[in-house]
């Protein structure tokens, strides 16, 4: 009994410095944690959107793999399913991810001044801040969606033809696959191209980038 209960304050013993230690590393309840590094708030804000980005890029990309590995071009109705579902949600979380567009500007009478909208940047003109990269990245989120639907759509069965009963299936154009592929190229682009939520590119020997209009940073 003796020999029991020296083992069971031995473990007392243990257990608390213990408890102690990782009260201090995780904080009591109602304890403040110790605040992030500085300066990374804004790099992980902008890992976010890459992040999203790929997210958007993935399911797409595969959709059109799985249509250039089937005999006519059509993805299987549950891979299909997938894939069209995975690339609306990544396309939502990306537009999340994005700094709010500012307001549009407003048009003003002929000869008379144009004001810029309330948060647009200093020394960019009206029209262009019209043409905000958020907008461009909807409009761009817009096309995917559609084409993307349009590849992952159901093949349409063709009159059997003469001399048959069991109806064929038409073989499927290029063309879905090939435009989901340059809408995914155009999202990518309106993103990263001059918007602000992310880092302008500085490779060395890159050639200069185009800014998208209303862009800044």
């Amino acid at each position: 009994m003796r020999s029991a209960q020296t083992r069971v304050a031995r473990l007392a013993a243990l257990a608390v410095p213990a408890a102690l230690g990782l009260t201090l590393l995780t904080g009591a309840p109602g304890m403040a944690r110790p605040a992030a590094a500085p300066g990374l708030d804004t790099a992980a804000q902008q890992a976010g959107v890459l992040g999203a980005l790929a997210g958007v890029t993935q399911p797409a990309t595969e959709l059109v793999a799985l249509a250039a590995k089937s005999p006519d071009g059509k993805v299987p109705e549950a891979d299909a399913t997938r894939l069209r579902s995975a690339v609306g949600a990544a396309i939502d979380k990306l537009q999340a991810a994005l700094p709010a567009a500012a307001p549009a500007a407003p048009v003003a009478a002929p000869g008379l001044p144009v004001t810029p909208p309330v948060g647009a940047p200093t020394g960019v003109p009206a029209a262009r801040a019209q043409a905000a990269p958020t907008d461009l990245v909807s409009t761009a989120a817009a096309n995917l969606r559609k084409s993307v639907d349009e590849l992952a759509a159901p093949a349409a069965a063709v009159p059997p033809a003469v001399g048959t009963t069991a109806p064929v299936q038409a073989p499927a154009p290029a063309a879905p696959a090939e435009q989901v592929v340059k809408d995914t190229v155009n999202l990518v682009a309106a993103t990263v191209l001059g918007n602000p939520a992310l880092p302008a590119p500085d490779l060395a020997g890159l050639p200069a980038l185009p800014a998208l209009p209303g862009a800044t940073g």
